[in-house]
């Protein structure tokens, strides 16, 4: 009779699993760390300049980037001098920070509809 229960028991928490991965997996709470088929992005990433930071070639200068996975994307409608002096001390170049982003991934470019770095607490 145990091993009735215990595979109730096992089975019951492997549904368990598998139905919460399916809640919190498009969590827009939490660190983007793929990029779904849809590309639709929304969550934090890791934002910087991408050639100070990065090591991003494409561009010619500093550039707004975000970093999912190991991949680097330019993301495009905005620029890094939006967000304060590129080279200050809480610059895009200097740091690497969290920012919060819903948009869209298209030929290796994210076209945001929302993009807003997260304040560091350094600089209140």
């Amino acid at each position: 009779m145990n091993i009735f229960n215990n595979k109730n028991l096992i089975l019951a928490l492997l549904i368990s699993a598998f139905f919460s991965n399916l809640v919190f997996a498009n969590n827009p709470n939490s660190l983007v760390t793929t990029i779904p088929d849809s590309g639709k992005i929304e969550g934090f990433v890791i934002a910087s300049c991408g050639m100070c930071n990065f090591d991003y070639k494409r561009s010619k200068g500093c550039s707004l980037t975000i970093k999912i996975e190991d991949t680097i994307y330019p993301v495009k409608g905005t620029n890094s001098e939006k967000y304060g002096c590129d080279h200050s001390g809480e610059g895009l170049c200097s740091t690497i920070r969290i920012a919060y982003v819903s948009g869209e991934l298209k030929d290796n470019k994210v076209y945001y509809d929302y993009f807003n770095l997260i304040e560091s607490p350094i600089s209140k």
